[in-house]
């Protein structure tokens, strides 16, 4: 019986590590957006500018505000490679403990993991 309480403890410790990956992972892929909605409206801007024949400081300030952008998606890109393999992983240590139990406790309800639980990206 202790066998199976230290499992459902694991299971139950592993249930939350794949929740606070796939958090992340939501999270990232919201700035995702953001910063990709930055750069359509980054181009925006370079094709008016293009059509409007601004001054070489516009243009400087332009290219500049391309660089940031297009850092920043590379940069929320990059983690979110890392978060998705970290999910993954997490996934992964549920499946098993699933097999090893035939089920999957679920951990207390605390706040911080009740907080939003509710909560669609639609609402």
């Amino acid at each position: 019986m202790s066998e199976n309480a230290d499992l459902d403890k694991r299971a139950a410790e592993a249930l939350l590590r794949y929740r606070g990956a796939l958090a992340r992972v939501e999270a990232l892929e919201q700035d995702e957006a953001v910063a990709h909605r930055a750069l359509v409206e980054w181009r925006s801007l370079v094709e008016n500018s293009n059509l409007d024949g601004g001054g070489s400081a516009a243009r400087s300030n332009l290219a500049e505000a391309g660089q940031n952008a297009i850092s920043r998606l590379h940069d929320i890109r990059v983690a979110m490679s890392e978060a998705t393999a970290e999910l993954k992983s997490a996934l992964t240590t549920l499946v098993a403990f699933d097999d090893a139990l035939g089920y999957l406790p679920f951990p207390e309800a605390t706040k911080s993991n009740v907080e939003g639980a509710g909560d669609s990206a639609e609402d």
